[in-house]
């Protein structure tokens, strides 16, 4: 995804990036070890609709036909954990709309303190103007800075951490853990890889796809035309 002014937000107040990472897999355990591997588990276990044999080339196989025909249920076998940081209190209310074999844990500021939030600045990637840019992300930096000195007026006069925090923007950073089966997280992706997607949760999603491909490329490797493609 093409992020012309990255370079821009670097200095600005408490400014953060997008960062996920993989925390776990599902793993066979015991003799299904020498069975079948994480990536493989969704044609091995469809097999016991038909009491079919066969290697664990023939299960990646047997995943892409699976895809293709549309027989999604296997793939709920695979499930991830991800560590999901530098995404915004506006993605989060998009993304809890995916209800379906996801969940979360997000760091909360009923528990936290909000005067120690950090933000997620917009990219602005469809401006040319780098000094309308820059104004932009000014526009954005006081809103932060703001945010957080009447966060701390409102605690000094009395108000709860869940009340004062109901003055910050909606582009505070809003970390957490996501998990997820494979045939939810291939939903997820077929609509938040679209360029019609919101641009920021279109980036969280591409990060996740360049994650998931590497792990289990059977499952994935069918949106890479459209997780590469630039805007």
């Amino acid at each position: 995804m093409h992020d012309r002014w990255k370079h821009l937000r670097k200095n600005l107040f408490r400014s953060v990036e997008p960062r996920v990472e993989l925390v776990l897999t599902s793993q066979p355990v015991g003799r299904f070890k020498k069975l079948c591997t994480t990536e493989t588990a969704p044609g091995y276990t469809a097999r016991a609709s038909h009491e079919s044999k066969g290697t664990t080339k023939d299960d990646i196989r047997l995943n892409k036909f699976l895809i293709k025909r549309g027989h999604h249920t296997p793939l709920e076998a695979v499930c991830f954990t991800f560590r999901v940081y530098g995404i915004t209190k506006s993605l989060q209310n998009q993304w809890v709309r995916h209800r379906i074999g996801v969940g979360w844990t997000y760091r909360s500021t009923r528990n936290i303190s909000a005067d120690q939030n950090e933000f997620v600045y917009c990219t602005y990637d469809y401006i040319d103007d780098r000094l309308r840019t820059m104004a932009l992300l000014r526009e954005d930096e006081e809103s932060a800075k703001e945010a957080i000195a009447r966060f701390e007026r409102k605690r000094e006069l009395g108000a709860t951490k869940q009340d004062s925090r109901k003055i910050m923007p909606v582009f505070w950073n809003t970390p957490c853990y996501f998990y997820c089966n494979a045939s939810s997280l291939r939903y997820l992706f077929s609509l938040r890889l679209e360029k019609d997607a919101e641009w920021e949760i279109r980036r969280m999603s591409r990060i996740m796809w360049e994650i998931v491909i590497k792990e289990t490329p059977s499952l994935f490797e069918d949106f890479t035309n459209l997780a590469r493609r630039e805007d």
